[in-house]
């Protein structure tokens, strides 16, 4: 007598899984995803590398159901991935590559509110569905569609948890400067999702509670200008900023432009320092020594090229005094460069 299949247990024996259980994606539930959308089902959103396989409308919103999401998380989901897909993110790079990045989708906007995504305590962990599963549906994307899996061809060494799922909202009403999508310069009214190739959220306690703003913003460049880092040759990263952090820099009369332009003029090291860092070759285009006097040890090396370089996300908890922020580091000068689009969503 055959055993009765398991409909769990059939993903995880295809490999399709990210680990975790997975929806299973009958005709019904499918059709009902593409209610999110009013996009045709066979248009192709782009080539996911590195397999470079065609992702159609319906083929994301069936990872989209198998991750957990709501039909209305889906355009969501598709404008993230339409960045993703975008040469300057240089995904097929960030697949394969040994560093530990992964595409962070920062969401701004009213439909982030109506679907509930989350900026605020515990952001980053679990709880939100919007955020896990809409993180989770990339994943699954990049994963199956893409061919990410880990050893072949997916090099990276340690990977970390955003490979499961990285998604958050900045918390406008905690944010005492223009918000990031009205920065990057869409209408307060418009929902928009930014990404970035970043490493895990890095505990940055700046004690904005208690310190002066000086020791405030040197806190934070010093979590910048570590030598392990690979942003030493430049490149993009994300600087997620607590209500308190981004609030006693505001009071103290600075605006997020100022903020970025402190952090890098204090996001240096010295030559003697930066030559200790052997694994980039000075033959590497964007090698510290093409930007400073390699033969001057006392000479700063800046981790920040340009305060263009330095997103800044205002989201999560209030904390306590020790004004808890997160860095999350980039890929340097190779990719994972910061894009941002408009989503459109279904009235």
């Amino acid at each position: 007598m055959s055993q009765k299949l398991d409909e769990f247990e059939f993903f995880f024996a295809k490999e399709w899984s990210d680990g975790f259980p997975m929806v299973t994606p009958t005709e019904d539930r499918i059709q009902w995803m593409l209610s999110g959308t009013q996009r045709k089902p066979d248009e192709i959103v782009g080539r996911v590398p590195p397999a470079l396989e065609a992702a159609s409308v319906r083929t994301v919103a069936i990872h989209a159901l198998m991750a957990g999401c709501k039909p209305e998380y889906l355009p969501v989901v598709l404008g993230g991935l339409e960045l993703i897909l975008r040469e300057e993110l240089n995904m097929g790079g960030v697949q394969c590559t040994m560093h530990g990045v992964a595409p962070l989708m920062i969401v701004n906007g009213p439909y982030a509110r109506r679907i509930g995504l989350h900026g605020g305590n515990g952001c980053f962990g679990p709880g939100f569905r919007a955020n896990v599963t809409i993180g989770r549906a990339i994943r699954l994307v990049l994963w199956n569609i893409g061919g990410g899996f880990p050893g072949e061809p997916c090099k990276t060494t340690l990977g970390h948890p955003g490979y499961f799922s990285f998604c958050v909202a900045e918390d406008a009403d905690a944010n005492p400067w223009e918000p990031l999508h009205v920065e990057r310069g869409f209408a307060a009214a418009d929902t928009v999702v930014t990404v970035t190739a970043t490493t895990a959220p890095y505990s940055v306690a700046t004690g904005a509670g208690y310190s002066n703003i000086d020791d405030a913003l040197y806190l934070l460049a010093d979590s910048i200008a570590t030598l392990g880092s690979n942003n030493i040759t430049g490149g993009d990263m994300v600087l997620v900023l607590g209500p308190m952090t981004a609030k006693s820099l505001a009071d103290a009369g600075l605006n997020k432009r100022q903020v970025k332009e402190n952090i890098a003029r204090l996001a240096t090291r010295p030559v003697r320092e930066a030559k200790r860092r052997h694994s980039i070759s000075p033959t590497h285009p964007m090698h510290w020594s093409h930007v400073v006097d390699g033969d001057n040890e006392d000479a700063r090396v800046p981790w920040l090229r340009s305060p263009e370089n330095l997103v800044i996300c205002v989201t999560g908890g209030w904390g306590s005094g020790a004004g808890f922020c997160a860095l999350c580091a980039g890929w340097g000068a190779l990719g994972g460069y910061t894009q941002s689009r408009k989503v459109v969503f279904p009235d």
